[in-house]
C-alpha cells in the first residue's frame, strides 16, 4: 500500500511537511500525545461554549447574527495564523478554542432560541444532542480507520477535498450576504423551510455537508499518523490537535442544524 503524502492533503493546515520532519535529539509526538492535547482543547472549547451560552440572553435579537459572524470572523483568522505558524499552535489553539467555544454557545443558543419561537422543544436540548451525534461520529470514523475500512487514498482525498473547498466557497458567498439581509437557501437551518419540499432538500444538504465534514477526520488520521510514525517534534501535537478541533466543531455545528431541522420536521 502507498505511503501518504503530507502535501497531497486536502487539509491546508497539514501543509507543512517540514514542520513534521524529525529532529534529532529532540522529544517525538506521539498519538497519545496528539490525543491529551485534543482533550484538552476540547474542554477548553466546552469551556468557551458555557460562556457563549451565558452572554447570548444579553445580546439583543438583532444583534445576534452580527455576533455570531464577528465571532465566525474572528475564528477564522485565528485558524489561518495557526496554519501559518504552526510552530505557535501551543499559544494559538487554546485561544481558537476558547473563541471557537463561545461562538458555538452562542450560534447554540440563536438555534435554541429559534426553535421556541415555533414553539419546538428538543428532548435533553440541542446542544446534548448535537454533542452525543459528534462523539459518535467521531467514534465511528476513528473505528472505520483503525480498522482499514477507509483509508484517506489519494481519490479520496481528491474527492472529499473538492467537495470541501465547495462548500467553503458558498459559505464565503453567503457571510458577506447574510450582513446585508440577503439569505442563501438550505445552507442554514435558518434560510431553510420547516415543512414540504424545501424542508427535506434542507436535510439533505446538511446531511451531506456532515458526511464530508466527518470523512475529514479520516484524512487528519491518517496523515497525523504517518507524521508521528515518522517521529516528528513533539511540539507538533498541538497543531495536531488543532486541526482535529477544527473539523470537531465543523461537525458540531452541522449536527447543531440537523437536530433543529429534524425537530422542525417532526412538530409538523
Amino acid at each position: 500500500m502507498r505511503r501518504f503524502s503530507l502535501e497531497e492533503s486536502t487539509n491546508p493546515a497539514l501543509k507543512h511537511g517540514e514542520l513534521f520532519a524529525p529532529v534529532s535529539g529532540t522529544e517525538t509526538a506521539s498519538i497519545q500525545g496528539v490525543v491529551n492535547k485534543t482533550a484538552m482543547l476540547t474542554v477548553i472549547a466546552i469551556i468557551g461554549g458555557m460562556i457563549g451560552v451565558s452572554i447570548a440572553p444579553s445580546i439583543p435579537g438583532g444583534a445576534m447574527i452580527a455576533v455570531v459572524i464577528l465571532t465566525a470572523i474572528v475564528t477564522l483568522g485565528l485558524y489561518f495564523a495557526a496554519i501559518a505558524r504552526p510552530m505557535l499552535s501551543a499559544v494559538l489553539a487554546p485561544i481558537y478554542a476558547i473563541v471557537e467555544g463561545c461562538f458555538l454557545g452562542i450560534f447554540t443558543s440563536m438555534v435554541d432560541s429559534w426553535l421556541a419561537s415555533s414553539q419546538i422543544t428538543v428532548a435533553g436540548g440541542v446542544a446534548l444532542q448535537a454533542f452525543i451525534i459528534t462523539i459518535a461520529i467521531l467514534a465511528a470514523m476513528l473505528i472505520l480507520y483503525s480498522m482499514r475500512i477507509i483509508q484517506p487514498t489519494r481519490k479520496f482525498q481528491a474527492v472529499v477535498g473538492t467537495c470541501m473547498m465547495g462548500i467553503f466557497l458558498v459559505y464565503l458567498i453567503a457571510l458577506p450576504l447574510m450582513l446585508f439581509g440577503i439569505e442563501v437557501p438550505f445552507i442554514s437551518v435558518f434560510t431553510t423551510p420547516t415543512s414540504g419540499s424545501g424542508m427535506l432538500i434542507g436535510i439533505g444538504v446538511n446531511l451531506f455537508i456532515l458526511l464530508i465534514a466527518s470523512l475529514m477526520l479520516i484524512i487528519d488520521f491518517g496523515i497525523i499518523e504517518q507524521r508521528i510514525k515518522s517521529g516528528s517534534p513533539k511540539r507538533m501535537e498541538w497543531f495536531c490537535g488543532f486541526i482535529l478541533l477544527v473539523s470537531l466543531a465543523w461537525i458540531y455545528i452541522q449536527c447543531v442544524e440537523l437536530v433543529a431541522r429534524i425537530a422542525a420536521a417532526n412538530r409538523n
